[in-house]
């Protein structure tokens, strides 16, 4: 379930004390799984955006049909001062992460009216994809933004991803080429679930979480300690939270960039939904990982010993 709401200045703190009411509620209900709160962004997204995420329809229909939360929702009208939207979306897979993406778009002079008529019709367009959520408009501001901004929502990489490749979007934005100066596309990052969206293609359910973990442990421990070999040196003379930060940093970015890219898509067949499932395949993959973390154990003893 999406909840979304116009923000107002200087309501963010009130806010974050009602989503925390929210999270309460719902953590009463059997099945849930996630609640999420993304804060508005300045001249990007003008709502506050909370998705609350259960393990099956009849779990979410108890949760929405339950007295307490019925209250607090009309509650909030009066005290935000603003009307919230709640859609609700109903999937026969595991909760998927949601994805936004962030287009901003300079208009050649003259094209306003156009353009808007044209954005209509490719909203229309990407409510038939699977997976969409919501797009938002975000005029020109003068003196602070020229760009008009629109922000889509998919609940999945690949149902995003379908959306940009298809042909309709293709003949769509062909259309538009005459309205603009320049465009630029943003994806708003999603954290750590996108070290794994090379295993299957994308992140719907996505691997298990102590697969996740030994994976993660399979490449942060050679990481760390070849920076720590080489790398660390040249911290040496630097306060300990500086060292530990700066060696944190290229920790991430090397495992974020090309370590867990090339791992996760070698382990596919083992991290992968269906054919990671079998009970062979399970047992084949983490007796592997377990062979390679007392290789590099010992390969790491003989080194520094």
């Amino acid at each position: 379930m999406v909840l979304s709401r116009k923000s107002a200045p200087g309501q963010d703190i009130v806010y974050h004390q009602w989503h925390q009411e929210v999270v309460a509620i719902a953590q009463g209900f059997e099945g849930l799984i996630s609640v999420n709160l993304y804060d508005p962004i300045d001249s990007v997204q003008d709502q506050w955006v909370q998705m609350i995420s259960f393990d099956s329809v009849d779990h979410l229909q108890a949760f929405l049909n339950d007295e307490t939360y019925k209250t607090k929702l009309v509650d909030s009208q009066a005290r935000f001062d603003a009307p919230i939207t709640q859609q609700v979306i109903a999937s026969a897979k595991p909760a998927a992460v949601p994805v936004t993406v962030v287009i901003s778009q300079l208009l050649k002079p003259g094209f306003e009216a156009e353009y808007q008529k044209w954005q209509l019709e490719i909203d229309r367009a990407a409510k038939t994809y699977p997976g969409f959520l919501g797009t938002e408009m975000i005029k020109p501001v003068p003196g602070v933004q020229n760009e008009w901004v629109v922000v889509f929502r998919f609940d999945s990489t690949k149902h995003l991803d379908d959306w940009f490749a298809s042909q309709l979007h293709d003949q769509l934005m062909k259309q538009a080429e005459p309205f603009f100066e320049k465009v630029h596309v943003r994806r708003v990052g999603r954290g750590f679930e996108d070290w794994f969206a090379n295993a299957a293609g994308d992140v719907s359910g996505g691997p298990s979480q102590w697969k996740m973990a030994m994976v993660v442990l399979l490449t942060l421990y050679p990481t760390v300690m070849l920076l720590t070999l080489f790398v660390g040196p040249l911290f040496a003379d630097w306060p300990l939270p500086y060292a530990m930060f700066a060696s944190n940093v290229l920790s991430v970015v090397i495992l974020t960039a090309l370590i867990m890219p090339l791992v996760t898509r070698a382990l596919g067949f083992w991290l992968d939904e269906e054919t990671g499932s079998k009970t062979s395949t399970t047992v084949f993959g983490a007796g592997m990982i377990l062979m390679l973390y007392a290789v590099m154990v010992a390969l790491f003893v003989a080194v520094t010993g």
